[in-house]
């Protein structure tokens, strides 16, 4: 797995949202830039990310830039449109996304947390298919009724969550608590 540089937090924080996105076949952090015309100037530009995504649409391009809502007043957002302008120009898009939506909890922490059970590796054939036996005859289950049926760890099931081999809802707390869902 190649190692990702960012600039900061925030990148390194969005950079869990894209790993985990079913939609987000790759990404590229601080891609080539390109050149936008602002208050009679040609500027140069470098996106934080550029994000190839499979879409309705087929597979697409976005660009995004991250920042502080801080830093985000009328002055930035005259500019971001002229940044946005080449962009759509070419059939694609620049999108602002600020440090609330990146910050937001529990998803955050949810997203951190099933990202670092990647290390386990791929989860074992035989668990894979208990799962899926389990998930025939229930709609839904929580994590510790899961857990208590096939006796295993709470780390397995992230385990399970990050190989997609179950579902869940990473805007709610995860713990033993959380609702599981076959896929």
């Amino acid at each position: 797995m190649p190692v990702v540089y960012t600039e900061g937090v925030l990148e390194q924080y969005f950079c869990y949202y894209l790993e985990l996105d079913p939609s987000v076949i790759q990404y590229q952090c601080q891609p080539l830039g390109y050149h936008y015309y602002f208050d009679d100037k040609k500027l140069s530009y470098t996106p934080d990310f550029k994000v190839l995504v499979d879409s309705d649409n087929g597979r697409v391009e976005v660009y995004y830039e991250i920042k502080q809502r801080k830093f985000i007043d009328d002055d930035f957002e005259v500019e971001f449109q002229a940044k946005r302008w080449p962009v759509n120009n070419a059939g694609m898009d620049l999108i602002l996304v600020d440090d609330h939506f990146i910050m937001q909890q529990p998803k955050l922490s949810n997203l951190k947390r099933i990202y670092a059970s990647r290390r386990r590796g791929l989860p074992a054939d035989k668990m894979v298919s208990a799962v899926k036996e389990v998930f025939r005859d229930n709609s839904s289950l929580t994590a510790d009724n899961l857990m208590k049926m096939l006796n295993i760890t709470i780390g397995e099931v992230y385990q399970l969550i990050y190989y997609k081999e179950i579902i869940v809802d990473f805007e709610e707390e995860f713990g033993p608590e959380m609702t599981l869902w076959g896929k």
